[in-house]
């Protein structure tokens, strides 16, 4: 009986730690679909890798979807960006979204657009400060960039906080239509992931 459970237990992270990779693979590769927001500084683009996240929460849970952040992001350092502090930035974001979606996302509709929008104001307050404080003046410094370390005021009023309002709007609107995708996924197939 021992050894069954035990294997059942070892098939199960398996599948777990297998569909958490693939998941990390699939956010890797959307990350490339990404697009400016018009009206907004070109740099600040919007992907949509919230949604193997937010699958991952849907399918196997909250410490499966932080583990498919950070092999994402890893990978995306890794591969593509080589660049930590963009890496670093997602990553928080990722998991204060994350962590205010799961708290809600069982308790209905009105439920999960509250924490949509305290998960909004909370990375926009995150973002807001870490760009005025590390992020621009790193890249000021790094970049030999002047003009970003004398408008760095003006780049996060004007930029960093109405894309991330904008990001957070959308990245609840994701959520929804994840959740649903997620709910007209048979069970049987479902219960083979979960």
């Amino acid at each position: 009986m021992k050894i069954g459970k035990r294997f059942n237990m070892y098939k199960k992270n398996v599948h777990s730690l297998v569909l958490s990779g693939m998941l990390a693979v699939i956010a890797l590769l959307l990350s490339f679909f990404s697009f400016a927001v018009p009206f907004l500084p070109p740099f600040l683009k919007f992907d949509f890798t919230f949604i193997p996240l937010f699958m991952a929460i849907l399918l196997l849970g909250y410490k499966e979807a932080l583990v498919v952040s950070l092999l994402k992001n890893f990978l995306h350092f890794a591969l593509v960006s080589h660049e930590p502090v963009g890496a670093v930035a997602n990553i928080a974001v990722e998991f204060i979204f994350l962590s205010i979606i799961i708290l809600v996302y069982k308790k209905g509709v009105f439920k999960i657009i509250i924490g949509g929008i305290v998960a909004t104001i909370a990375i926009t307050l995150f973002m807001a400060l870490f760009n005025y404080f590390v992020l621009l003046p790193a890249y000021g410094y790094i970049m030999n960039l002047g003009d970003i370390v004398k408008n760095i005021k003006t780049i996060v009023s004007v930029g960093i906080i109405p894309f991330n309002l904008i990001k957070g709007a959308l990245v609840t609107f994701l959520f929804f239509v994840t959740k649903r995708v997620y709910k007209s996924i048979p069970a049987s197939i479902k219960t083979r992931f979960a």
